[in-house]
């Protein structure tokens, strides 16, 4: 599976993803609910946000470009 293509806007929420198994990031980068397509879609062109106690993968739909996110909280 390749690299997906993403935006960090810190350090702290790049190591906080690379800490994240390689399989689970897959599974929740392609699991995300769009609105608009009113399923599950993969999310492209995201950037990576540190909340204070979640990461925030904030893009696009795979499927109609339409804007996505999708809350990973911190365990």
């Amino acid at each position: 599976m390749t690299e997906h293509q993403s935006n960090v806007t810190s350090l702290t929420a790049l190591r906080t993803w690379k800490a994240i198994p390689q399989s689970l990031r897959d599974k929740l980068v392609r699991n995300v609910f769009c609105g608009k397509c009113k399923g599950a879609v993969e999310i492209v062109d995201f950037n990576i946000q540190q909340d204070k106690n979640s990461l925030i993968l904030r893009g696009k739909c795979r499927i109609c470009s339409g804007p996505v996110a999708r809350v990973v909280e911190n365990e």
